[in-house]
Formats: structure tokens, C-alpha cells, sequence
């Protein structure tokens, strides 16, 4: 099911169940209207662990939604910084997959307040990424990172990874 969470001072959360307008793909329908103070979308399976999905990129976002949706709760956000806003709102997500480079708050800055910040310190990482020295950078990295995958990845790959991180 999906759930799209738009917080506004002049609206109120919508659902398919009581909007009766057209109820559209919201991942084709991520607003960039700045008046939002929280946008994020949520896909809702019953009491499935939960993944936090960070990605800039829409169409990696459409096929981790596409791969996962059936076997996962998915939490979806287009930043690191949404990511920890969502996460500062007492949110604990069984394992978070981010991709490494994305703008203002990238997935090493967002992975490295994680650990920091303690409470989060033992949630599985996986880390995506396009470039080519993934495996040095992650090598570097001051934190632990549990799994990385270059994009392309194979989404075998990736659910078998997943399923080994939060059983």
C-alpha cells in the first residue's frame, strides 16, 4: 500500500481512501514546491522489516521500490538530509541503503552521523554507488560499512545481501 506523508500547514496527510482525485504514481509526482516541510513516501506491508531507501536518483528509487516493495517495508527519500530528518522523528528502520554520492549531504556524511549518533550505530548499511573505486572508498571509510554494490548491481545480489543483513 502506498502512503504518501506531506506535511504542510495548510493540508493534511492524503490517502487513496480519502482523496477522491485521481490517486497518480507519487513517485512521478514528487513535488518540488518548497512550502512542504516533509516529504517522504512510505510503502506499507504489514509487519515487514522496514528499509530506508536514500537516493537522488528517480529511477534508482523506482526499481529498489519495484525489487523490494513485496518483501519489505520500504521508507523512501530523495536526500541524506530527509533521511535524518526522518530519522530524528524516533524512526528505526532494520537496515538503510544509500547511495554514496548525492548532493548537499551525501551517503558518507549521512552513514558517519549515523554511527556517531550511537542509536543507530548497529543498523545494517549498504551502500550504492556509480563510481568506479566504491570498494577503496568504503575501504577508507572511518566507519563500518556491512555490504556495498556498484551501480548496475544485480538485484539477486542485492535481495541475498539483504535477507543475510537483517535476518
Amino acid at each position: 500500500m502506498f502512503t504518501d506523508k506531506i506535511s504542510n500547514k495548510n493540508s493534511t496527510a492524503r490517502s487513496p481512501e480519502t482523496d477522491h482525485s485521481p490517486y497518480l504514481d507519487k513517485f512521478l509526482l514528487w513535488s518540488s514546491n518548497k512550502t512542504h516541510t516533509k516529504e517522504y513516501m512510505e510503502i506499507k506491508n504489514g509487519h515487514k522489516k522496514s528499509i530506508l531507501i536514500v537516493d537522488d536518483e528517480l529511477s534508482i528509487l523506482k526499481l529498489l521500490s519495484f525489487i523490494l516493495a513485496a518483501d519489505y517495508d520500504l521508507i523512501i527519500k530523495k536526500s541524506g538530509i530527509e533521511a535524518i530528518a526522518w530519522l530524528e522523528e524516533g524512526n528505526d528502520p532494520d537496515l538503510i541503503i544509500s547511495d554514496l554520492m548525492m548532493p548537499y549531504f551525501d551517503g558518507s556524511s549521512l552513514i558517519r552521523n549515523l554511527k556517531i549518533s550511537g542509536f543507530y550505530r548497529n543498523t545494517p548499511v549498504i551502500l550504492l554507488s556509480g563510481a568506479e573505486d566504491l570498494a577503496e572508498k568504503v575501504k577508507n571509510m572511518p566507519f563500518k560499512i556491512d555490504s556495498y554494490m556498484e551501480k548496475p548491481f544485480n538485484p539477486a545480489t542485492l535481495k541475498s545481501q539483504i535477507a543475510q543483513l537483517i535476518t
